[in-house]
């Protein structure tokens, strides 16, 4: 076989079907195979198409150099730098004046790199984007602060015990805080983000944090929970130190809040330094539980028991 740069013997050309020497058709994707016709290129096509690719690369420079493009195709080669071209490189990158290694490239192939261009922007373009975004993340926090249901709307919020905060309600018992958060209509709920640790809250509702800090007290992180219900962020939080359940010298008037998270602004915390009165009576874990079921009586209670019924039931019964 000849080197690339010496001249082959031309090879016959015959239809790759039945044989035939004669009105040949080249074809359009590959380059390489002749067929007489279509009946026969459709007969063997089976057998062609494992080998029929398209070489883009030949295909453009087969005009300048058909020598070069033949000779790719019949040797299956993609993309080949001759060696005029890796010579005309070398000296582009030592070149101390003039079009570089990449100017060359670009001039050669069109791209460098086989990749999409990273954007450039001027300085005036950053400033409108980072403004639009600014603006963006502004209507969405308005949006989240006038948001709220009826849901929202109809909370039960007792006096002294529960705080209205703008972007929250919040509310409290003597075990219990509970926190409500409205969200915009429409909002997917994979865009509200709530995480509750032992002493810290998270709560981010569609890229905006409406209440991200340190819990006024401690709770139990493993007890609480958190839904969303009817357009509303509900969180229970159960108080690690709550009435029945108190730490090492504490008492019940140590399980009040003031506010959820420490230093929380002035509209975020209630006025009363201490527990008021109406929080030693409010609602607590425990309370409100049904009494157990009576034993049955036993032995001679029971059947005293059985026997005053049964004299009982037939007066009843006369009446």
């Amino acid at each position: 076989m000849a080197a690339m740069h010496e001249d082959e013997l031309p090879d016959e050309i015959e239809c790759a079907n039945c044989g035939t020497t004669q009105d040949l058709l080249k074809c359009s994707r590959c380059h390489t195979a002749w067929f007489c016709g279509v009946k026969c290129q459709k007969a063997y096509w089976p057998f062609h198409r494992t080998q029929c690719k398209k070489n883009e690369f030949a295909d453009a420079i087969e005009e300048q150099e058909p020598k070069f493009a033949k000779w790719m195709r019949k040797h299956g080669k993609q993309a080949v730098l001759k060696d005029d071209e890796v010579d005309r490189l070398e000296r582009a990158a030592q070149a101390a004046s003039g079009p570089g290694r990449e100017d060359v490239m670009e001039s050669m192939y069109g791209r460098s790199q086989p990749k999409p261009a990273l954007p450039h922007y001027t300085a005036e373009e950053r400033a409108a984007m980072r403004r639009a975004e600014e603006a963006t993340s502004a209507a969405a926090r308005l949006t989240l602060q006038r948001s709220g249901g009826e849901a929202y709307a109809a909370l039960e919020m007792p006096q002294q015990l529960s705080l209205d905060c703008q972007r929250y309600k919040w509310r409290q018992n003597q075990s219990h805080v509970e926190l409500f958060v409205p969200l915009p209509d429409g909002l997917p709920t994979r865009r509200v983000s709530v995480r509750l640790g032992t002493s810290d809250i998270s709560i981010v509702v569609d890229d905006a944090p409406v209440l991200v800090g340190r819990l006024y007290h401690e709770i139990k992180a493993e007890e609480s929970t958190w839904f969303i219900q009817d357009g509303v962020v509900e969180v229970t939080m159960l108080k690690r130190c709550r009435r029945g359940n108190y730490e090492a010298g504490k008492n019940n008037a140590d399980t009040y809040w003031r506010s959820v998270v420490r230093g929380a602004a002035p509209h975020e915390m209630l006025q009363e330094e201490y527990p008021p009165i109406a929080y030693y009576s409010s609602h607590c874990e425990g309370l409100g539980r049904q009494e157990p079921p009576r034993r049955l009586n036993s032995g001679r209670a029971g059947q005293e028991a059985g026997t005053a019924l049964a004299v009982e039931t037939p007066a009843l019964a006369a009446a």
